[in-house]
């Protein structure tokens, strides 16, 4: 599927509507209806239901909502027991799944570290256009899910504070506010607002003005917890200190973390997805009173839900970058497709067509066909070190010192140790370019060629012997220009046939990680060689994809085929 079909299907505006619309309620069944109906629209499915575990009977479930199917009535056995992988069942494991007609199972999780059960699983029937479920529509169902999962443990707590505070006025104030809280939080997505909005509500809620947020660095940081609020004034000592006595012993090291920062009163974790994320440091109130339990149980719930949010908008932010990125590339791959030939000119008496197929959105091959007047052509192939963007950014500099040097009708040595000594006083080390030219005088049949470490562009002779054009030199950017490059002149006859490639023609690899090799790709060209220039790059595009079947593309393919006919 498309970068804009993903879009519109994992709409992120969607998504967070959908979030506030569940977290609007604390009934799981309503919770549970709206998931599934929004999902089913999006899956283009009229069968769907909701099963949660039976709290009666263990290894038991019971349907608690569903859409045109029926699961019995009764509870059911499900061998399917809680783990902390995280696990998704697959319905053709369950007969009572396939029975029934389930084709998609998601799990929702519980993120309580007493309970790392499911909450629920949500099960899908097939589509009505009976094709599997894609990859896009999988994440979809598995972000519902997360959502689906915040909205039954928000729920949870907010009926569990209900039930125990239901006589005092201030356990009720708590709960509203709780409530009240998810659904700010829910329409926050920057992290300096719903820090602000954190302080507000410790502030408004608890008479708290001094307070610490410890939130987790992402993967690959070089700092483990970062401090984006600091109103206690803790030390980096102090917080290594809590965080190893965390790692230690658990959440029975946040008991007594008084001990080990002399302002903090309260340590809360801030979890989600049953996974802690963060802490949150509580000194003592304005008006010096004690916290109450129903005080202590708000505050891991505020923790938790601001670091939901938190992640929210991280998740947010980041689906924005890649949006972005992908835009980019998009953009960056019409451009450099404009700076390949669209179409090459004729030549006359030689046949000739060219191809190149990236392996990521963008790449670093590169093939031109420059008319040079009184009969000449410039014909060129270069390979890029790396991939993606930088690959493409230094073959369109390499591109631009050509098209700026070929009409000044140099000596190949010379042009080409121009364009060699720039990129090597332009580009770093790491980055250099495998580069052939060769110009053809199509009048005499002439091929004038200097080869700067690319693959030995290969000429069939049509009596069948086989030419590698070696000659030449260094590959281009590695060392400024000590020794000068070779030039080779060489003579074409009715029925030769020309290849200039790419290494990822040859190195094309199968799911094995075999290469499809030089010797493939000569016994290719000798079996299409009375073909046409066209006829002749796509048997060879052929072989390769044969060879590679299933396995993704390494390196980019880049193809230039001339072949000697007679003269008009």
């Amino acid at each position: 599927m498309s970068g804009t079909a993903t879009s519109n299907l994992i709409n992120l505006q969607s998504l967070i509507d959908l979030s506030a619309a569940l977290n609007a309620s604390d009934d799981d069944v309503f919770i549970l209806n709206t998931a599934l109906l929004s999902v089913m629209g999006k899956l283009r499915t009229f069968k769907a239901c909701a099963v949660i575990p039976d709290s009666s009977k263990e290894g038991f479930w019971k349907c608690t909502t569903t859409k045109g199917m029926k699961l019995p009535e009764t509870a059911f056995a499900l061998a399917f027991e809680p783990d902390e992988s995280g696990a998704v069942p697959n319905p053709q494991d369950y007969p009572i799944f396939a029975e029934y007609g389930v084709e998609l199972c998601q799990s929702v999780r519980s993120s309580s570290d007493s309970d790392a059960g499911y909450l629920a699983l949500l099960c899908f029937g097939a589509n009505l256009a009976k094709l599997p479920y894609t990859d896009e529509e999988r994440q979809y169902i598995s972000l519902v899910g997360s959502i689906t999962a915040n909205a039954l443990l928000n729920a949870r707590n907010i009926r569990s504070l209900r039930e125990t505070g239901s006589y005092l006025e201030r356990k009720n104030q708590l709960l509203t506010t709780l409530f009240e809280i998810n659904r700010e939080f829910t329409a926050l997505l920057q992290k300096e607002e719903i820090l602000k909005f954190l302080t507000l509500r410790l502030m408004g809620q608890l008479a708290v003005s001094r307070f610490a947020v410890l939130v987790k660095g992402q993967e690959g940081s070089e700092v483990e917890f970062d401090i984006p609020v600091n109103r206690l004034k803790i030390t980096p000592e102090e917080v290594r200190a809590l965080i190893g006595d965390y790692k230690e012993h658990g959440e029975q090291a946040l008991e007594r973390c008084s001990e080990i920062m002399r302002d903090c009163v309260i340590a809360a974790p801030m979890k989600t997805q049953n996974e802690t994320k963060g802490l949150l440091l509580v000194g003592e109130k304005m008006n010096k009173q004690p916290f109450t339990a129903e005080e202590r149980n708000f505050l891991e719930a505020l923790g938790g839900t601001a670091m939901t949010a938190l992640e929210n908008a991280r998740l947010f932010h980041e689906e924005l970058e890649k949006k972005r990125l992908e835009d980019e590339l998009n953009l960056a791959r019409t451009i450099q497709k404009g700076l390949l030939p669209q179409e090459l000119p004729p030549i006359d008496g030689f046949d000739i067509t060219g191809m190149s197929v990236s392996s990521k959105q963008i790449g670093g091959d590169y093939y031109d066909v420059i008319p040079l007047g009184n009969e000449e052509w410039m014909l060129v192939i270069a390979d890029v070190s790396g991939k993606g963007t930088p690959a493409a950014l230094l073959m369109a500099n390499t591109q631009a010192a050509l098209r700026a040097l070929a009409p000044l009708h140099l000596p190949l040595p010379s042009m080409v140790s121009r364009i060699n000594d720039l990129l090597y006083a332009n580009t770093s080390s790491d980055k250099f370019v495998t580069f052939f030219c060769g110009k053809l005088n199509s009048r005499e049949r002439t091929f004038t060629f200097c080869n700067a470490g690319h693959n030995p562009p290969l000429v069939l002779r049509a009596d069948g012997t086989l030419e590698r054009l070696t000659e030449g030199g260094l590959i281009l950017g590695i060392m400024e220009t000590l020794m000068p490059y070779e030039e080779k002149t060489m003579n074409f006859e009715c029925g030769d046939v020309l290849l200039c490639y790419t290494d990822g023609v040859s190195e094309a690899l199968n799911l094995q990680h075999e290469e499809f090799t030089e010797e493939r790709l000569e016994a290719s060209l000798a079996a299409c060689a009375n073909e046409s220039a066209l006829a002749i790059v796509e048997a060879i595009t052929r072989d390769v994809q044969t060879h590679a079947g299933s396995a993704p593309q390494s390196d980019d393919i880049t193809m230039l085929v001339l072949r000697c006919g007679t003269i008009n």
